[in-house]
């Protein structure tokens, strides 16, 4: 009999550290998901999942329909939309949020989790709340000041025609009472006012022009005056240690003042430099400034305030907007207006996001005929900007899922377009934008700044610069590099 040899077969092990990247990853990919995913509100109930996919397929690819149903297998009126791409499920929100659908107006919005959607639920009625209890004080004070007036018209006619008997219940009885001492209040304060007021000199300390006191940065928010004060007997003897604290949130601002004795401790304190620690944190001291010198020093600050740069470039946004009713919308038919209205409506619903920018140097054109390709357009550009512009990008965008013969995808009818600078991108979208000469009069170049997603740039970059460290004809090339990036690839 033949002996058999049982073969172990050796698995590798994965590594602490590989074992974190694979569940990030996975996090990561979930994250993905849950953002594109849409809920879609009001479905009527002749719709089925196949019907929900057509009518949402248009705006990109979906990776999974689901109509929600009750235990009997009724309908509930509500279904999910999973895209595979954020910004194909924010395009499909934007278009069919509140349009019909089988003779139903439908809601798309983006689907949260329960927690969050509990979270704006409360959030929600808080703000109803505040509304109501608004209304019912603006309520109560119209009807404060009618009383009053009443009032105020009821004893107008008693000193017309005489002292009359007048019957008065408890309530009014006791809330005149309240006007007589409140009139008598203001009468006394009337009297005072006539009187030369002597207003108080203000208290001024001397502390800081005798260099007693110091003002300490990097202080624990967990410290507490006491905690200070032990720390900095070790100079001297001490008035008061003071953290300060925000009068809104009652919490430390990490900073606080000290009053010494003597000036001489306090020069201690301030060339005690980076050995002076509180409760492991290093503490910055430096003198005391008077008020004068605060207010001096503020004064020029605002002088020497450069205006603040807008880091988004939203300036950009309305460039080449033309709106309904001016000179420049007279000739310009009803599908170019109507699609315009469309890319700002969209426009707007991309800026919410606040890691969106707009571009300063890339432009997007839309309207481009179905048949031109990116040398078309590179020259269409060229011959409409300035001399000596450099262009480093003239591309259409295509639909990879429609391919003809040729492996070449169905043109999406808009492209990009990237200058070196930015004085060159704005001249040329001036010179294209709504130019009945460029295509034709009906269908015009609707030209504006391209709105970009910054980490998407940044994620470009650093690609570009990987690149360039692995290639050997680039100047940037670096062996050590391409080494480690090899054994990446072996190991792999």
């Amino acid at each position: 009999m033949a002996r058999q040899v049982r073969k172990t077969i050796y698995v590798p092990q994965l590594s602490t550290k590989e074992k974190l990247k694979l569940i990030k990853k996975d996090k990561k990919q979930k994250l993905k998901q849950k953002r594109a995913r849409l809920i879609v509100r009001n479905l009527p109930f002749e719709a089925n999942e196949e019907t929900l996919r057509k009518h949402f397929e248009k705006f990109g690819e979906l990776e999974d329909v689901k109509i929600l149903k009750k235990e009997d297998g009724k309908l509930v009126g509500c279904g999910f939309i999973q895209y595979k791409l954020v910004q194909k499920a924010a395009k499909a929100r934007h278009h069919l949020n509140g349009k019909p659908f089988m003779g139903r107006t439908i809601n798309v919005d983006f689907a949260l989790s329960r927690e969050k959607f509990e979270n704006a639920q409360k959030v929600k009625i808080k703000q109803e709340n505040k509304v109501k209890i608004k209304e019912e004080l603006v309520y109560a004070d119209e009807i404060q000041e009618a009383v009053i007036e009443i009032k105020s018209k009821s004893e107008d006619i008693k000193g017309d025609k005489g002292e009359e008997d007048t019957e008065i219940s408890d309530e009014e009885g006791e809330s005149e009472d309240k006007d007589i001492e409140e009139s008598d209040e203001e009468e006394e304060e009337e009297e005072s006012s006539d009187e030369p007021s002597v207003k108080k000199p203000k208290f001024e300390s001397n502390d800081v022009v005798e260099g007693r006191t110091v003002f300490i940065k990097n202080v624990p928010f967990s410290a507490t005056n006491d905690d200070l004060k032990e720390c900095m007997k070790q100079f001297g003897p001490i008035y008061y240690a003071l953290i300060c604290v925000d009068k809104f949130t009652e919490h430390s601002k990490g900073t606080a003042f000290v009053k010494f004795c003597n000036a001489e401790d306090a020069e201690k304190a301030l060339t005690a430099g980076t050995e002076l620690t509180l409760l492991g944190n290093v503490l910055d001291c430096q003198r005391s400034l008077a008020g004068n010198e605060v207010r001096e020093k503020t004064s020029a600050k605002k002088q020497d305030k450069t205006v603040t740069k807008d880091s988004r470039n939203l300036y950009l946004v309305k460039e080449g907007v033309i709106l309904v009713g001016s000179q420049a919308a007279e000739k310009v038919s009803a599908s170019d207006m109507a699609k315009r209205l469309q890319l700002e409506q969209y426009k707007t619903q991309m800026l919410r996001n606040l890691n969106m920018f707009v571009s300063r140097e890339r432009l997007i054109v839309h309207n481009l005929p179905a048949s031109w390709d990116d040398n078309k357009l590179r020259d269409l550009i060229k011959n409409n900007s300035p001399k000596n512009s450099f262009i480093k990008e003239a591309r259409v965008m295509r639909d990879m899922r429609t391919v003809d013969a040729s492996g070449v995808g169905k043109s999406k009818e808009f492209g990009f377009v990237t200058f070196a600078k930015h004085e060159d991108a704005i001249a040329t979208l001036r010179a294209l934008n709504n130019n009945p000469y460029i295509f034709s009069a009906h269908r015009r170049p609707i030209v504006a700044f391209s709105i970009e997603n910054r980490a998407m740039v940044k994620a470009k970059q650093k690609r570009l610069e990987k690149s360039r460290l692995n290639n050997p004809k680039c100047k940037n090339f670096d062996i050590n590099v391409k080494k480690t990036h090899d054994e990446k690839k072996q190991k792999r």
